[in-house]
């Protein structure tokens, strides 16, 4: 005989450690991608704007015809010229200028928009060498002009502010030499751009808003389908657990049944043979006993076609004569403890219904047993049925005090009760039964109403009646 599968110990919780790592992950992923996507925004605007701004300075010089004012070798003759003079006037009032320089290529400052500036070398400047060699450089930092040691030493002499600036070294090539010229002096550009910083503010925002919307929704959406599956191994865990412990039920009706199947031989056939010898007991006795013993029988062939596998069940019932008659059989317990028990059946009348009369009654009774122990003295069950399109529902409402919820998904397992006697098996073979019937049964509870919704097929074809 196989008995049914010991509680699973406490192992390894997918759901919660699922949770957790791709939380971390996708936190991590996001802002790695938000960290890529803000620098990269961040440079290309940095560099387009630079470029605009070459371009600028490149018509200039081009326009003023001050070229050979970068290769003069007297800085003070290239700072005196009237066109280098009116160009650099232009350069110094170009839009959210800070400070301006012209480098020469030796690295000499030929003009500064700080007069104090003109004519030094700065040495170990990077990005002054990488622009001579014809690159654009883009730098943007934080002016600190209130700090004892700037950063860079063309930083001295600055404003006492504190704000992003942008440093630009854009490379001036000989216009009259074609497109191969060379590269003859630099332009260094420190800038306070306003709109610049506003723009670069607002897309770092807008990429870490939709990179953290991004994540949110990727963790929402793996997160939903593991709950999900969590929930399908939940349900078929239990389901696993159901079918051993009713297999376990079934093996026990197979050895009841087959264990009383032959003191009923013995009875029949002493009732019999009590009725053809003239016994001094009444005839209507042994008649009375046959006939319950062939009820007996056929209880014990219901109960082992029942503990066969999974399929469905055969015949035919007369559902509103069932409930008639589970009214009067529980009728007379009710009353005695002064409880009440009505029936409600439609005028027309209702289908017949799939499975054999027995285990609709076998159903009723596990149903109106509950009503009776769930209820007190002064209460009231109520059996109502009515047709529908492709069977009846039947609603059992008893006035008891109802289930807890953390308590209703769990009555119809095996072997659950909170009664002293019971087993647990009565709701869990009525849904049994009706899967097998193609039925179903539902539970809804609240303080003083419970309600059993029970869903059975028609019979096809409908017998006559």
């Amino acid at each position: 005989m196989t008995t049914p599968s010991s509680p699973a110990a406490p192992g390894f919780d997918l759901l919660r450690w699922f949770s957790l790592v791709s939380f971390a992950v996708v936190a991590a992923v996001s802002v790695a991608q938000a960290l890529l996507l803000a620098r990269y925004v961040e440079d290309q605007l940095l560099r387009h704007d630079a470029e605009l701004s070459r371009q600028m300075v490149q018509a200039l010089v081009d326009t003023q015809a001050v070229s050979q004012h970068f290769t003069a070798r007297d800085a003070d003759a290239s700072a005196n010229g009237a066109a280098f003079a009116e160009f650099f006037g232009h350069v110094a009032a170009m839009p959210e200028v800070l400070r301006a320089n012209v480098y020469a290529t030796d690295g000499r400052v030929l003009w500064s928009s700080d007069p104090a500036l003109t004519g030094r070398r700065f040495d170990h400047n990077d990005e002054l060498e990488e622009a001579l060699r014809g690159d654009t450089v883009v730098h943007r930092g934080v002016v600190r002009g209130d700090e004892p040691r700037p950063l860079k030493a063309e930083h001295i002499r600055l404003a006492r502010t504190q704000t992003h600036f942008v440093e630009n070294y854009l490379p001036v090539r000989d216009a009259g030499a074609g497109a191969q010229a060379g590269v003859i002096g630099v332009v260094e550009l420190y800038r306070l751009p306003g709109s610049l910083n506003a723009t670069l503010r607002q897309s770092t925002l807008l990429v870490w808003a939709c990179a953290a919307l991004s994540g949110l929704l990727l963790y929402a959406s793996t997160l939903g389908l593991v709950r999900k599956a969590a929930r399908l191994l939940q349900e078929q865990h239990e389901r696993m657990v159901e079918g051993e412990a009713l297999a376990l039920v079934g093996e026990i009706a197979a050895s009841v049944a087959h264990s009383i199947r032959n003191p009923l031989a013995c009875i029949r056939s002493g009732a019999e043979l009590q009725a053809e010898l003239g016994s001094a007991a009444p005839a209507e006795i042994a008649h009375e006993t046959v006939q319950h013993a062939d009820r007996i029988e056929h209880l014990v062939r219901t109960l082992l076609s029942h503990a066969h596998g999974p399929g469905e069940l055969p015949g035919s019932a007369d559902l509103a004569q069932a409930l008639r008659g589970a009214q009067e059989r529980f009728e007379p317990v009710f009353a005695a403890q002064r409880k009440t028990l009505a029936l409600e059946l439609p005028a027309e009348g209702l289908p017949w219904v799939r499975g054999e009369a027995v285990l609709i009654a076998q159903m009723l009774n596990s149903l109106l047993a509950n009503a009776l122990e769930a209820t007190t003295a002064g209460g009231h069950v109520r059996m109502h049925a009515r047709h529908q399109a492709d069977g009846v529902l039947l609603e059992v409402t008893d006035s008891g005090r109802g289930i807890e919820p953390e308590r209703l998904s769990q009555v119809f397992r095996p072997f659950h009760s909170d009664k002293p006697r019971g087993l647990g098996l009565g709701l869990a073979l009525v849904r049994r039964t009706l899967q097998r019937l193609g039925g179903s049964i539902e539970l809804e509870s609240r303080p003083g109403r419970t309600t059993a919704r029970v869903r059975l097929p028609a019979a096809q074809p409908v017998p006559e009646r």
